[in-house]
């Protein structure tokens, strides 16, 4: 076949890719956005059901929805869906999202005060901050996975959070927040630092009194740990060996001198 017969392509490989950045581009200003994302989990719903009934269990997932629902809304977060007995949530704002979630461990708390229900209501709330998917209404990518492994992280009735999420906040000394523990989360290969966020008075009072340590932001390799063992206890031994060489020397020399200079030549025979 003739080259002049061939087809040729309606645009060149270097106006295909350049259109292929434009719409990327446009993809990610439209699609990509930095979140905070919140999950809630309501802990024992399963035993609870099987404790106190369907409708009893249905009355404390009503009251966990009446808290957590107008709180979210109200702290300009956007209420994503259910997950069973948990929730998946999205703020624009870190700090708007530490609001929220100390006013449902607050609200919570008061309830199982009055005992409104007849179980009481324990939740784990954890959450992180990172570029995600966001389209009509619903948030993807690894920033969502990993805000739920940090959910998974925390105890009932606590609030942890990444530290990217901690980096956001734009008032850290607004809720007394601090380092728990680098821990290696589900999926995940490198260890996440993780915050916790105190919003209970005399827990914060509790907890100052320990004067918690700061996480050392590169931890030492094990291997650098072992040789620093081996290697300095080496190089004092050595040091004194050379010191006391040394000094060895210095009385040893001493030593001669004084002999040659403190005995007198034998008196010269007159004769």
């Amino acid at each position: 076949m003739a080259e002049s017969d061939m087809e040729k392509p309606d645009v060149d490989i270097e106006t295909y890719l350049e259109n292929r950045a434009k719409q990327d581009a446009l993809f990610h200003d439209k699609f990509t956005k930095t979140l905070t994302i919140l999950f809630t989990d309501l802990k024992d719903s399963t035993s609870m059901t099987e404790n106190e009934g369907d409708l009893a269990m249905r009355q404390i997932i009503k009251q966990h929805n009446d808290i957590l629902f107008p709180i979210i809304k109200a702290n300009n977060g956007i209420l994503v869906k259910t997950i069973g007995d948990g929730t998946l949530s999205y703020f624009e704002s870190a700090q708007d999202c530490l609001h929220a979630t100390v006013q449902i461990q607050k609200e919570i708390d008061y309830s199982n005060l009055h005992k409104k229900t007849k179980a009481p209501i324990l939740v784990r709330i954890g959450f992180h901050t990172g570029k995600c998917i966001l389209e009509k209404n619903d948030v993807y990518g690894d920033v969502v996975n990993t805000a739920a492994r940090v959910q998974s992280a925390a105890h009932p009735g606590d609030i942890y959070l990444s530290e990217a999420a901690f980096n956001a906040l734009s008032d850290r000394s607004e809720v007394y927040c601090r380092f728990v523990e680098k821990a290696t989360l589900k999926g995940k290969k490198e260890t996440v630092a993780l915050y916790k966020a105190f919003w209970n008075e005399k827990e914060i009072e509790m907890d100052l009194a320990h004067k918690p340590t700061v996480p050392d932001s590169k931890p030492m390799p094990l291997t650098l740990k072992l040789a620093l063992i081996v290697v300095v206890p080496l190089l004092m031994v050595l040091l004194l060996v050379w010191v006391s060489g040394l000094l060895g020397d210095a009385n040893s020399g001493a030593d001669r001198r004084s002999i040659k200079h403190s005995v007198t030549d034998a008196p010269v025979d007159p004769k």
